[in-house]
């Protein structure tokens, strides 16, 4: 299982904040396909075989979810209002485009760029060339700051008079302030219950976005613009129900319930029926559900209906699913591909890994007949296709895969070694060095880098040469147990910050040799983009490495402090360079090379 940095980072990709995909992990309409009518976006998108058979009734359910009444059949279920991508869109190509005056204003809601972003000095410069900047968190951020703290700005290189953007800034509702859910890694959607109102003009997210959406409605209101169909038709009824408010001073925040059941789905104008799952979706228009791997989370209305926030556990000690403890995508199912959790006869691996199994005696409530996959979990396959199961030649969907397919998702049913389509990269992973390294590719010499990484060869964004002798050593950042992330949530905290105050650069105790540099000295790193002072921390947790015959050093800096907040320090993302991955976009700011000095 993943470790992720974030409270529920599975959910903004499920619910997603990614560029390039829909909710429930569909593609994005993009201009750089046939992708004109819901026809053509189906074709290109959908899969004949596996579970991605049915990308039709998820899609369809999806725009009802956006457009509502407004979207028919006649007109393609409001498919031409659907914002379509270009390109990359993702953080660093978008600041390149904001630098070039291409991204006119922002919107930063619990995100940092001023001291998160790779190359952090050229994203605050992106940040000056806008027209308006909205800023919403809990405390001043670096990036609400930029325009007046920034350290080009403290040191006279830039006058805030020469900076064009107005910033807005909106004090964020804390957590436990209001109504939501968390998404984990595993999947698990659990509910939180808002226990107290923010303090003063504090507001959830979901009150800031709902309420700037009704104001744009009636802003556009009466536009027979056709450019302005989609806002105008987009479906934005969250107003609370009197009881959901009654307890709270806030009278006007969005309901939490209403936004769920949307997620969910529900019969096409009839919102009060909710949808049990996704399997109840059709392509008919007659369901509405934003998030097809959501639906079931909430079956039924009330409160007391809603799987999310259940506590029920399953007791009796470990090795049980605990079924009735929140709601994991998909159907509530712990394990995903769990018919691999049986041997391919469907029998079990062996009891103390029993899990999910075919029962040949066991009647099957949707045929009234025996044999039925059953066990701890909710069967992640077709409950009642036995495993000696073989599919017709020109089967479709599901009925394509065999009794021995476990991987439903997948076209072939297959677990797949390695991606024979998808990956820019691919089919196998292999060994490049980064971008910037100070050793060659021993693996393979004649090809240092990968050939189709992102790199932005911008003004502002220099890196160094191959085996650049002005930047010997590797370079790591990384994250402390004390703070988090770009230290928003952490570096105002007293307790936490009394416990980090101060950054810090981790040398080993041969570089500090060569260096002349003791413990607690202050150093400078330096790379192409800018160099930080901190102090040293002398440590054997780094090491000298042989690579290619020489030896390299290792140099590790954290990246939680800034020029705001209880305590501060040098941005260390200002050292790295904005280069990614070539399918997600993924940053390199984990190895790049340096030069370290005593200051």
């Amino acid at each position: 299982m993943a470790l992720r940095g974030h409270a529920t980072i599975q959910g903004s990709t499920d619910v997603p904040t990614l560029y390039h995909s829909i909710h429930g992990y569909m593609p994005a309409p993009t201009v750089l396909k046939s992708h004109n009518t819901v026809e053509e976006y189906l074709k290109a998108e959908t899969l004949p075989t596996g579970y991605w058979a049915n990308t039709p009734k998820f899609f369809v359910s999806y725009l009802k979810s956006m457009y509502g009444d407004a979207a028919t059949k006649e007109n393609d279920w409001g498919f031409g209002w659907h914002p379509r991508i270009s390109g990359d869109h993702s953080h660093m190509p978008m600041m390149v485009a904001m630098n070039d005056g291409r991204v006119k204003g922002m919107f930063a809601m619990g995100q940092n760029p001023a001291v998160g972003g790779q190359n952090a000095r050229f994203q605050r410069a992106a940040l000056g060339k806008l027209d308006w900047l909205v800023v919403k968190d809990n405390f001043e951020t670096e990036t609400a700051a930029f325009w007046h703290n920034a350290p080009e700005v403290t040191d006279g290189s830039i006058h805030p008079a020469d900076i064009q953007t107005e910033v807005f800034f909106f004090p964020s509702a804390q957590v436990a302030e209001m109504d939501g859910t968390f998404t984990n890694t595993q999947r698990l959607i659990k509910f939180h219950h808002k226990a107290v109102d923010p303090p003063g003009d504090a507001r959830s997210d979901i009150w800031f976005t709902y309420h700037l959406g009704q104001r744009l409605k009636k802003l556009y209101e009466g536009s027979t613009e056709a450019r302005d169909q989609g806002l105008l038709n987009l479906v934005w009824d969250y107003e609370p129900d009197p009881e959901e408010v009654a307890a709270w001073q806030i009278k006007d925040e969005p309901s939490a319930l209403k936004i769920l059941r949307e997620i969910n789905g529900y019969t096409s104008g009839k919102p009060e029926e909710h949808l049990p799952g996704f399997a109840a979706l059709k392509d008919d228009g007659s369901t509405t559900c934003a998030s097809w791997i959501y639906s079931g989370v909430y079956p039924k209305p009330g409160i007391e209906n809603l799987k999310a926030a259940s506590r029920v556990p399953d007791g009796g000690g470990g090795g049980s699913a605990n079924l009735g403890w929140g709601f994991a995508w998909p159907a509530n199912r712990r394990i995903i591909y769990n018919r691999a959790s049986a041997r391919p006869d469907g029998t079990p691996w062996s009891e103390e890994k029993k899990w999910v199994y075919w029962d040949p005696d066991k009647v099957n409530p949707a045929t009234d007949k025996p044999g039925v996959w059953t066990g701890a979990d909710v069967p992640d396959f077709a409950a009642g296709k036995a495993p000696d199961a073989k599919p017709a030649p020109d089967a479709i969907g599901l009925d394509a895969l065999s009794g021995t397919d476990p991987f439903i998702m997948k076209a072939d049913g297959k677990g797949w070694l390695y991606t024979p389509t998808g990956l820019v990269d691919g089919p196998l992973p292999t060994h490049y060095e980064p971008v910037e390294s100070p050793v060659p590719n021993v693996l393979y010499p004649d090809q240092r880098n990968s050939p189709v990484y992102k790199r932005w060869d911008v003004d502002g964004n220099p890196a160094a040469e191959p085996e650049d002798p002005a930047f010997p050593y590797v370079l790591t950042t990384y994250r402390l147990t004390e703070h988090h992330l770009s230290g928003v949530m952490s570096r105002w905290l007293p307790w936490l910050a009394e416990l980090q105050p101060e950054l810090f650069v981790e040398i080993s105790p041969e570089l500090a040799g060569e260096k002349g540099i003791a413990n607690t000295d202050v150093v400078r790193v330096i790379t192409p983009r800018a160099e930080i002072t901190a102090k040293a921390l002398v440590t054997r947790r780094m090491r000298p490495m042989q690579v290619a015959g020489k030896t390299v050093h290792h140099v590790g800096v954290p990246w939680h402090w800034g020029y705001q907040g209880l305590v501060t320090g040098s941005v260390t993302n200002d050292l790295s360079l904005m280069v990614g991955d070539p399918n997600v976009t993924i940053h390199e700011s984990k190895t790049f090379v340096c030069n370290v000095e005593k200051a």
